[in-house]
């Protein structure tokens, strides 16, 4: 029996930084986690072997970076058989190799999905061969799918059972005005769980409340770049006043005054976006959106490194 170690490990929210926006919140993505080495193969075969995994996750619809990385997919690839046959002036490699893919939870250790594959390549060099076999992989294979959607189902059935759970950790993080925190988490929710209205309804609760903590701070700042002929950032700044907040008032009295001071054409576009405030269901979308882009930063901001050890017993 040979026990393969096999150590991975990613910056966890690297991904976040470079492809996520607040668009993908509440979409189901795998961060796509490869090894630093792989026997036999260079650093251009696992990218192409990376490109490979990202392709099936585009055929099957879903994002190839996930939104905390809590779950991830990943190959084990190994070279099974070598054969080298001679065939006139140049001898060509035929090699075995076994693909297999898993979908992890991080958090908890847990695979949801596997899916293994014998694929065959041929070359004039062992590399050459590995990189032939690699071509090989049918990014479109309906087993490929079908172990998409079973992850993809998992992956929605843990946040059924867990729903009710993150709302209370949610409210105790709120609690704790840690607001930042228990909005990122509730947005980990997928749109396909159950309760993901309920998600949204609790979303926008604290971020209300939130709103009321932040909104003296964010008038203070607005006065100051105001003071400072900053008309402009002056009026971003007040824009992000929710109207539920106490300051809101005074926020209207401030962007009156300092639209005045920018050209014709940002007044109008001021005024079109103070407009929005006015329409209950456009306003719920805006705190949706601000909810989100606030999950977001909460995970741009901390990049944490997780690692991993798969134990496989061949």
């Amino acid at each position: 029996m040979k026990k393969i170690i096999i150590s991975l490990a990613i910056l966890g929210f690297s991904f976040l930084v470079n492809a996520q926006s607040s668009s993908d919140v509440g979409k189901i993505a795998l961060s796509v986690v490869m090894p630093d080495n792989i026997e036999g193969m260079d650093v251009s075969q696992i990218s192409k072997l990376q490109t490979k995994i990202t392709q099936i996750l585009t055929v099957t619809g879903l994002g190839a970076s996930g939104y905390n990385n809590n779950f991830v997919i990943y190959p084990k690839f190994s070279i099974i058989e070598t054969n080298v046959v001679e065939s006139g002036m140049q001898d060509i490699t035929i090699i075995n190799c076994d693909l297999t893919l898993f979908i992890k939870q991080v958090d908890n250790n847990v695979v949801f999905s596997t899916i293994n594959k014998t694929i065959k390549g041929n070359g004039k060099s062992r590399s050459l061969a590995i990189s032939n076999a690699l071509t090989k992989v049918n990014t479109n294979d309906a087993d490929y799918q079908q172990f998409i959607n079973t992850g993809k189902n998992k992956i929605i059935q843990y946040y059924e059972a867990m729903c009710q759970g993150i709302i209370t950790k949610s409210d105790g993080l709120a609690k704790r005005q840690d607001y930042e925190q228990a909005l990122g988490l509730l947005m980990t929710v997928p749109e396909e769980v159950s309760c993901y209205n309920k998600i949204q309804q609790k979303s926008i609760e604290i971020y209300k409340v939130y709103q009321n903590q932040r909104c003296n701070v964010q008038l203070q700042q607005a006065k100051t770049e105001i003071a400072s002929n900053n008309f402009s950032s002056g009026l971003n700044i007040l824009s992000q006043i929710d109207p539920s907040t106490p300051c809101y008032k005074e926020s209207q009295v401030l962007i009156n005054k300092a639209a005045d001071k920018v050209a014709i054409e940002e007044k109008r576009n001021w005024e079109l976006k103070m407009k929005i405030y006015n329409d209950s269901v456009a306003l719920e979308k805006e705190r949706i959106n601000a909810v989100k882009e606030i999950a977001v930063a909460y995970y741009q901001s901390r990049p944490t490194t997780v690692s991993y050890n798969l134990l496989i017993v061949n």
